[in-house]
Order: structure tokens, then sequence, then C-alpha cells
């Protein structure tokens, strides 16, 4: 858990309430078992009207969509790492790994049944390729199907900073 600021991608995340941030990519969970699988930065709760769990992946750039194969890898990158890190978490929260206790109270005491999910992709600086993004972001949708998660799971976003 973390109320520092996460720094990734020349970008600053936070500060976040105690509790509602789980930095996965830097717990003891995933130092376990990190070679060769890779997953998103960190897990964000937010409670709204349906408890959410959002899964940022920051990105200092992309290839354009037009550079192929170039894309389609880097699609089928963000598409593991999302799917990677819901999972993780899940067999996190079901105390599958003796480290599970890393985890808040708040991602603890989740009721998964309820919580929903959004894939957040973030993009340091793309601006101007933000119209040709939003048609091919679309391609992270299929694993969508797979969790049984709502269309609006996937959202991606651009910063300049």
């Amino acid at each position: 858990m973390t109320t520092e600021p996460i720094f990734e991608s020349g970008m600053t995340f936070g500060l976040y309430p105690e509790g509602h941030c789980f930095h996965i990519e830097q717990s003891k969970t995933y130092q376990g078992i990190k070679d060769k699988v890779k997953i998103a930065e960190f897990l964000l709760y937010r409670k709204t009207n349906q408890p959410t769990v959002l899964i940022i992946e920051a990105k200092r750039s992309s290839p354009r969509p037009e550079t192929r194969p170039d894309f389609d890898e880097f699609i089928a990158e963000i598409q593991e790492k999302f799917s990677n890190t819901l999972h993780l978490f899940i067999a996190t929260r079901l105390k599958r790994h003796l480290t599970w206790s890393e985890c808040s109270e708040i991602f603890q005491n989740l009721d998964l049944e309820r919580t929903g999910f959004r894939l957040i992709l973030i993009i340091n600086g793309h601006q101007e390729e933000r119209d040709a993004w939003q048609e091919e972001i679309q391609a992270l949708k299929k694993s969508l199907r797979i969790d049984n998660l709502c269309e609006c799971s996937v959202v991606g976003t651009w910063c300049s900073f």
C-alpha cells in the first residue's frame, strides 16, 4: 500500500488515501513470480455506486496505430499485462499466495461478486493521435469477454507532462 506518489513512465500518480492503492508491480507477491510475467503498475480502489478497482498501466510512449506489426505487439503486451494483473490480484485476494496480507483491508474485504474492474491505459503525451487510438484500443476489449467485464471497462487516456 502506498500513500506515497508513484513515479512511472515520466508521470506522477497519487497521493491516494491510505489503503486505496495497491502497488502490485512492487509487491512481494509479484517479486516472487515476476520472471516472464508482465503486469500493470498498480490497482486503485474507487468507492462509487459500485465499488471499482482500476488497473492502471502507464506507458511513456507507444507505436503509432498504423505501424504494424509493432502496434499489434504493443496491444498484445498491454492485454497480457491487464489479464495477468487481474488474475494475480484475484489469486492474492483468494489467499493463494503467502503474501496475501500485503493487500490493505479494503482490497482484502472486497466483495468480488459486486466489484467492478476498469482497465486504464495511460500514455504520456499522445494528444495528437487520440482519435486513431480510440478505435485501435478497442482491440483490448476481447479480454473483457473472458472476465465478463462491461464494454466501458477499457479506457485509454493521454497525458502531457
